[in-house]
């Protein structure tokens, strides 16, 4: 059973799921073996459009960057082709999120601000408060 396509962006969804076989193209990027036979072989997630599990319901695969680090966010998907997209099933997606925000966490802070900050050194004052109310 698929999935209906969403309504923006329809003829690219239906052209990356095409290209994945309606089946998500996660290969452990999400932290999971995905070995559904326990052999301790990498391999990729089983799960499909339309298929019912548990803690889900039913999986609705989504058109995400191959590379989302490198592509920029996840907003710029509606302007890559198809070919540089993968189908994802909401728990890797999820997973996948959660590693690139742990890492951009751990990254040092930017040390240079957008504009030069000396000409905004203020200078001290006086140590008297001033009047505000004199004319």
């Amino acid at each position: 059973m698929t999935v209906r396509p969403p309504i923006v962006g329809a003829a690219l969804w239906t052209a990356v799921m095409k290209n994945a076989e309606h089946r998500c193209e996660c290969r452990g990027a999400c932290g999971k073996k995905h070995d559904p036979d326990r052999k301790r072989v990498q391999g990729r997630c089983d799960l499909e459009n339309g298929k019912r599990i548990s803690k889900v319901g039913q999986v609705v695969l989504i058109a995400t960057p191959r590379d989302p680090i490198n592509e920029g966010d996840f907003v710029t998907a509606a302007t890559l082709p198809a070919k540089r997209l993968a189908a994802m099933c909401r728990p890797c997606y999820d997973a996948v999120r959660r590693k690139i925000n742990a890492a951009v966490k751990q990254l040092p802070p930017q040390e240079e601000g957008l504009f030069a900050v000396d000409e905004y050194v203020v200078s001290k004052g006086s140590t008297e408060q001033a009047d505000v109310g004199a004319a």
